[in-house]
């Protein structure tokens, strides 16, 4: 899998970027389809935009198709956790469908054979 992170108008802590990898490889775990990830951490600096200023985003190409995730937080740590929950509810949705598609494709009656 292939990680990148990066950062607008805030500078990136390590604690940050190792808990993205840590989560990113949780994501990752017993399946291995994600292809690439990039996550991009971002400050609002509006001064309408309230108290929620980082904002958290994640883009996963796994295969067969791309997600994005980005939540907005008062905090970057809650804003990378809110991410990936919500990343994680798209792959375990997109993983339940693709089982249950490739469950009805082998059980269907071969093309030329009769049963």
């Amino acid at each position: 899998m292939d990680i990148r992170t990066e950062s607008r108008n805030v500078t990136m802590a390590p604690r940050w970027h190792q808990e993205i990898e840590v989560r990113l490889y949780a994501l990752q775990d017993g399946h291995e389809d994600i292809l690439h990830a990039r996550m991009t951490l971002e400050k609002n600096l509006h001064h309408k935009k309230g108290p929620k200023i980082a904002t958290a985003r994640l883009v996963c190409n796994v295969r067969g198709g791309t997600f994005t995730a980005s939540k907005t937080e008062k905090t970057f740590e809650e804003a990378i956790r809110a991410t990936f929950f919500a990343m994680g509810e798209e792959l375990r949705s997109y993983r339940e469908k693709r089982k249950k598609k490739a469950r009805t494709e082998s059980s269907r009656r071969l093309p030329g054979r009769s049963a």
